[in-house]
């Protein structure tokens, strides 16, 4: 019984701490572009099941608009990244 009570805390405690690391991979990327104020907000209306993709979308685009990247090219992107962006755009769109 207590092994299994053990496991449990574990894992709940294993799953706060990979949505927390989330969260900052979204404001790492976010804060390239975007103020804290912005970010803040986007982070607060990104779709827990968008998060990952909004993250990976946004690194790929984020690396495009860096020092010899070329512009982001929307066939490069696989459907989740995609829908990742379009979360983006929506939480950045209620938060202006």
């Amino acid at each position: 019984m207590r092994m299994v009570s053990f496991c449990l805390v574990f894992c709940v405690l294993a799953a706060g701490l990979s949505s927390g690391a989330r969260a900052d991979e979204f404001m790492t990327e976010c804060l390239v572009t975007g103020s804290q104020k912005m970010c803040d907000c986007m982070s607060s209306k990104i779709p827990a099941d968008k998060r990952a993709a909004a993250i990976s979308g946004m690194r790929k685009s984020n690396a495009s608009t860096g020092p010899g990247g070329n512009l982001l090219d929307p066939s490069t992107l696989s459907q989740e990244q995609m829908q990742g962006l379009d979360a983006v755009v929506i939480a950045q769109a209620s938060c202006m």
